[in-house]
């Protein structure tokens, strides 16, 4: 018999660490052939994602699911912006000779991308369209009024896949169909971080040390993160000073990146004391991290989509501390349950949101509660019912039956 799976193709940038569990779901689906094709290798080999040196995910990114490369992927950087930073022709032909029942595409604002929509909507098949982009962060005006003329046009004929709440209405503000938008959350491998908590658990004090710290350092604040202006390491750095001089506690900042001198130096000359800066850590070593901090701390200034470290943290039983920046906060940090969210320029309440946390065992215990609980619902069951619906309804159902091991667990009947 011919194999009549849809045929669904992802065109994104590049293999990124917490998505590809999402493409193997995707791909075990036995309604689903599915292709992931990359404009860029960035990840698989070394590459500067910000962290001020060439870095390379120490996690398998490629098996369980058909990858394919374009001819520019081992030279094109990850993305920079630059409209002709991906400016990869053979995208065309890719997608003309993969016939693909649907295209799932992230993004938009390349050429690349552009080719690869303009090719799909040309043969007349439909488009999911996945973005990260929220409404909390100013735009110039020009490049505001082109997204006004032009993305409402496009999108319109799109199913919008939204990974939150502020992504949603950047999605609908655009003019993605209320009828078109489906649910498919940010996550991380929820199961495997909370196993890897339980494990580290008994270990605190020997991971302490590690870190060059002690149980009489006090409670740990963690950051972890590229250490770029838009995270604002310094504006913490700041406030755990003030904190710092009034209650025993540390501060441990994982990642790396041109402000890591200028942190450094804020340290030394300011006589900040429980500092550490751990440099990088791949994913194999971040669990320990995590494993060491009672109070785990985003405050990014703009162009903060989401946030997977939040994802990760939480199923740490982390209580989580962001800035209003942070598009994951809507979704994942609830102010007085299980964080607290303070605004981007309000430094005195950040500090005074650390000031409560340091100071109570019992509050950090059932906002780390709390944050367990609600993280459950952004998993990758969720996300890939999400992609199945909107592939079933973009296919419509009389081509959904006809794919191979037709089952009641999806439907395509609507939003989600």
């Amino acid at each position: 018999m011919p194999d009549r799976r849809v045929r669904l193709a992802l065109f994104t940038a590049s293999p990124v660490y917490y998505q590809v569990p999402l493409y193997r779901r995707i791909a075990a689906d036995p309604h689903i052939d599915f292709t992931a094709i990359y404009a860029s290798s960035g990840g698989v080999r070394p590459f500067d994602l910000g962290f001020g040196q060439p870095i390379q995910w120490d996690v398998d990114l490629l098996n369980g699911y058909r990858a394919v490369f374009l001819a520019r992927s081992g030279r094109n950087p990850i993305g920079d912006g630059n409209f002709l930073t991906f400016r990869d022709f053979d995208i065309v032909r890719t997608i003309r000779r993969g016939s693909y029942d649907v295209l799932w595409q992230f993004g938009y604002n390349y050429l690349s991308h552009q080719l690869a929509l303009l090719t799909q909507l040309l043969r007349g098949g439909p488009v999911l369209f996945r973005e990260e982009q929220t409404l909390l962060h100013s735009r110039a005006a020009w490049k505001l009024a082109i997204k006004r003329a032009a993305l409402p046009l496009l999108f319109s004929r799109c199913f919008g896949l939204y990974i939150g709440t502020q992504n949603y209405k950047w999605l609908r503000h655009y003019g993605v169909p209320e009828d078109r938008m489906y649910f498919v959350p940010y996550c991380v491998d929820n199961d495997t971080l909370q196993k890897d908590a339980l494990r580290l658990s008994s270990a605190k004090p020997e991971l302490l040390r590690r870190y060059g710290l002690t149980e009489n350092s006090g409670p740990v604040i963690l950051m972890v993160s590229r250490l770029i202006p838009k995270k604002q390491p310094l504006f913490l750095l700041d406030a755990f000073a003030r904190v710092r001089a009034r209650e025993k506690c540390s501060l441990l900042i994982v990642g790396s990146g041109p402000l890591e001198v200028e942190i450094r130096e804020s340290v030394r000359r300011n006589n900040i004391p429980d500092v550490v800066l751990a440099g990088f850590r791949n994913q194999s070593e971040i669990p320990t991290a995590y494993a060491c901090a009672d109070v785990f701390v985003l405050p990014s200034l703009f162009s903060e989509t989401w946030g997977i470290v939040v994802n990760e943290a939480m199923n740490f039983g982390l209580p989580v501390v962001a800035s209003n920046k942070v598009g994951c906060s809507v979704d994942l940090v609830k102010h007085g349950e299980n964080g607290y969210v303070f605004g981007e320029n309000a430094p005195d309440d950040l500090c005074e949101a650390l000031l409560r946390l340091v100071r109570s065992p019992s509050t950090r215990a059932r906002f780390g509660r709390a944050s367990l609980e609600i993280v459950k619902s952004f998993n990758y069951d969720v996300a890939s019912q999400g992609v199945l619906d909107a592939a079933a309804q973009a296919v419509g159902e009389r081509r959904w039956k006809e794919a191979v091991g037709v089952d009641s667990n999806v439907t395509g009947s609507g939003p989600h």
